[in-house]
């Protein structure tokens, strides 16, 4: 039956019914960067959210025709903050880019080091957020977007910017998760918040140890596994944070995927309250239907992981390196390899083009 054939009403009501079934995907594609969650919220939600009948039309559309895009790829941009209560609240600690082909529909997540350079603001761009809302509140997510734009070559179309609570509180809604620590590692030095000029120093900082194997993490526990960064070893660098992180993301996915969440009508609600209070977005709820389909469309698709990092490749490329110190203003950095920022933005773009 065609579209046009269908009466109106009928088309709200069914497209309200499958926006009933997808709305989490819809979201969590932003706070977790992961496509093909499915949900149930009903139209209690969506009259929450004031869409439009001509909104959720949107679904029956092509995606790429609703969504900014640049040669058919829309790019997604998820900055990790420590929020309010913490040192430096708007320090970007995790910082990944999901960018969706929609002529191929597959997705690739991205993970970008913190201390990755950027030359025009003579800083790490994990510090790009926290200048632009310094310079004009509101202005973090273009300073950020702009950053990734300068050094990856990537043109951000959308970002979402979520903060620990976010993190540690939906860890503890679903019953918290279940990680494979591989390997496992001890972090000395791991800091407590608030008490950051805490005498003796010492008393600054916790012991963290993650025994090899399976384990049951909290939402404290999950957080503190993907903010660790003084352990001794590969496990100290921000390349095994970013592992550990889409570790997270993917039990994440699995335990929100279960009927024990999806069907729960009070832990949704107590999902979206989280959502609500600590989501900053420009994303236009007038979106939410398309980002459905994208999700529909994309949910037995694998998902790519890329990663940059100093370490070699399945191809034996490591496309950054670590320059001496004294060139940056003493801070340790990462640029690519011969400083050539071009090199980095082609590699990229072979690895999302399947190229390499």
């Amino acid at each position: 039956m065609k579209i046009s054939h269908i009466r109106p009403r009928r088309l709200f009501i069914r497209t309200a019914a499958f926006i009933k079934t997808h709305l989490v995907a819809i979201l969590v594609l932003f706070f977790l960067s992961i496509l093909g969650i499915a949900g149930a919220k009903g139209l209690e939600i969506l009259s929450g959210l004031n869409l439009k009948p001509q909104d959720l039309l949107s679904f029956f559309g092509t995606p790429v025709e609703n969504l900014d895009n640049t040669s058919g790829t829309t790019n997604f941009l998820l900055l990790g903050i420590r929020g309010e209560g913490t040192d430096s609240p708007n320090l970007s600690d995790t910082v990944i880019v999901l960018s969706y082909n929609h002529n191929s529909k597959t997705p690739a997540l991205i993970s970008i080091p913190r201390d990755l350079w950027v030359p025009s603001l003579q800083a790490k761009i994990n510090t790009a957020y926290h200048y632009g809302e310094k310079a004009s509140p509101g202005g973090g997510i273009k300073m950020a977007q702009g950053a990734i734009l300068e050094d990856l070559g990537l043109p951000i179309h959308y970002t979402a910017v979520i903060n620990f609570t976010i993190f540690k509180e939906t860890i503890d809604l679903i019953g918290g998760v279940d990680i494979d620590v591989n390997p496992g590692f001890v972090d000395p030095n791991f800091p407590l918040p608030g008490k950051e000029n805490a005498i003796p120093v010492s008393s600054r900082y916790e012991t963290l140890v993650f025994a090899t194997g399976s384990a049951h993490m909290n939402g404290d526990t999950a957080l503190k596994f993907v903010r660790s960064r003084h352990s001794i070893g590969d496990e100290g660098t921000d390349f095994a944070r970013s592992r550990r992180q889409q570790q997270i993301i993917s039990a994440l996915k699995q335990k929100m995927l279960t009927p024990a969440f999806l069907l729960n009508k009070e832990k949704l609600d107590q999902f979206f309250t989280i959502l609500d209070k600590n989501l900053d977005t420009n994303l236009s709820q007038s979106l939410y239907p398309t980002l459905a389909k994208i999700a529909l469309d994309t949910q037995n698709s694998q998902m790519r992981s890329i990663t940059l990092s100093t370490l070699p490749d399945e191809n034996g490329v490591a496309i950054l390196y670590n320059p001496p110190t004294y060139k940056y203003k003493g801070e340790w950095v990462l640029i690519p390899k011969d400083n050539s920022w071009d090199a980095l933005k082609k590699y990229l773009s072979n690895r999302l083009n399947g190229s390499q």
